[in-house]
């Protein structure tokens, strides 16, 4: 769950699930690079400073465009499951840093599961925040064990000061008990104004990649998913752990630009143009390994 972020100065920051022994906790390392990603050092750790349980599963990290309360534009956000050595319980717990991520604090609990926190169907288990500001709200989209009536789902919940947050509401839910939508991610397609989100279909579809698109992230739910294969002759379909961006086109000046994605079971990413269309996806070899929730960020160097 490598997850990255480019701040204005161009630097890039850079964090993961981590395990070292216990005790002490585990705790979400933060690394620096100031040359593109050519190197890198370690900066800050965000602890669990909450519950003491240790930051264990899925960071994500999101820089504010905007205020939000009594928090500042540049402000740093880092979204992730806080859960005990034993698994069994978990918080998403959302942290701040207000110094270009020196040092953190802890903000607000984002969602609850009782646990315990496994994969194993029955258990209310929580995983996977992904954090986008839209209309004056912040949205965290999140995979939810906790409803009797599926083994996983996708939800997402809303807040206006990342203080308080709305109760969950459904995104991706199928009527078969064991299908498991999960790891959502969104990316705003710009000229067309709409917005596109990636999940991993698992259950009957052995976690294929599928995607929806919508004119708003707050109404995928009531959207198709449709699958993403290419459009070769390989046909060939990305499997687990899907993420997806937009991109300005680089070699055109009309403000169309690409989606790009990626999947666990590929190498190369899957390419399409901002009508998302179907039959669109093309495979393109980026010359790197395949990897589990492999993150995806087009990156400004001077």
């Amino acid at each position: 769950y490598g997850r990255t972020l480019q701040l204005p100065d161009e630097s890039l920051l850079m964090t993961w699930e981590d395990y070292p022994p216990e005790p002490p906790t585990v705790y979400f390392p933060i690394y620096r690079s100031t040359d593109g990603g050519a190197t890198w050092s370690e900066y800050s750790r965000v602890h669990d400073t909450m519950n003491g349980w240790g930051l264990r599963y899925q960071p994500f990290l999101y820089q504010l465009d905007q205020a939000w309360g009594k928090y500042a534009v540049g402000t740093i956000l880092m979204a992730g499951a806080s859960v005990p050595s034993d698994l069994s319980q978990a918080y998403i717990d959302l942290y701040a840093s207000t110094d270009n991520a020196k040092t953190w604090q802890f903000v607000s609990h984002i969602a609850y599961g009782k646990g315990p926190e496994t994969v194993t169907n029955g258990n209310a288990a929580i995983w996977e925040p992904y954090l986008m500001s839209y209309n004056g709200k912040m949205i965290c989209f999140f995979s939810d064990q906790r409803d009797p009536a599926h083994a996983q789902k996708l939800v997402a919940v809303t807040t206006s000061d990342l203080v308080t947050w709305s109760a969950d509401f459904d995104v991706v839910a199928y009527p078969t008990y064991t299908d498991r939508p999960g790891m959502a991610t969104v990316a705003h397609i710009e000229s067309t104004n709409q917005y596109v989100m990636t999940y991993e279909y698992c259950g009957s579809q052995q976690c294929r990649a599928y995607y929806k698109v919508s004119s708003s992230p707050l109404t995928f739910a009531s959207v198709q998913g449709l699958p993403i294969v290419s459009n070769d002759t390989s046909a060939i379909a990305p499997v687990g752990s899907p993420y997806v961006i937009w991109t300005p086109h680089p070699n055109r000046t009309d403000g169309s630009g690409l989606i790009i994605m990626n999947g666990a079971s590929r190498e190369e990413v899957f390419v399409n143009e901002d009508t998302a269309n179907v039959s669109g996806w093309k495979r393109v070899n980026v010359g790197q390994w395949s990897s589990y929730s492999r993150s995806l960020r087009i990156i400004q160097v001077a």
